[in-house]
């Protein structure tokens, strides 16, 4: 996943670096193939290791992250996060 995130951001070295120093490195301990998209059930595995609410991303095409919920945690696109009351209260209180 980082070799993945390393070369989408690479074209912007200040953006990598600071998401680089904000991550933590999960090792989860179950492989998973839920999701047809192969390198997809690597984030779904490291999301429900760190028992995360949510997974947010725009890959959600077919094959992809196309299931709202997988056990615990629910998939849910940047705009759907963003509009969510307890996004919104965070917002408002900056």
């Amino acid at each position: 996943m980082l070799d993945e995130y390393c070369s989408v951001l690479g074209d912007d070295p200040d953006f990598l670096a600071e998401f680089l120093a904000a991550i933590h490195i999960c090792y989860p301990l179950t492989a998973l193939r839920v999701i047809r998209h192969e390198p997809d059930n690597r984030f779904l595995e490291c999301a429900l290791a760190c028992e995360a609410d949510r997974l947010i991303t725009v890959n959600t095409a077919s094959g992809h992250f196309d299931r709202k919920r997988y056990g615990d945690v629910r998939t849910t696109t940047p705009g759907e996060f963003v509009n969510l009351d307890q996004v919104q209260r965070l917002i408002l209180a900056l």
